[in-house]
C-alpha cells in the first residue's frame, strides 16, 4: 500500500514538473504563475515519492 502512495506522488510530481508550464489549472491550484515554483513543487512531490519507494524497497 505504501508503494502505491509513493508511486502516485512520483507521477504527480512528474506531471507538475512537466505540465506545469502548459496546464493553467495546475498553476491556479498552487496560487501563482511562477514556473520556478512549479518546478520546485514538482521536485518536492517527486522526492517524497521516491524516498517512500526506496524505503519500501529496502524493507521488503
Amino acid at each position: 500500500m505504501l508503494s502505491l502512495v509513493g508511486l502516485s506522488l512520483v507521477v504527480i510530481g512528474l506531471l507538475i514538473t512537466i505540465l506545469g508550464q502548459t496546464a493553467p489549472l495546475i498553476r491556479l491550484y498552487f496560487g501563482d504563475k511562477s514556473v520556478i515554483s512549479q518546478i520546485i513543487w514538482g521536485l518536492i512531490f517527486f522526492g517524497i515519492g521516491a524516498l517512500i519507494l526506496i524505503y519500501n524497497a529496502i524493507n521488503m
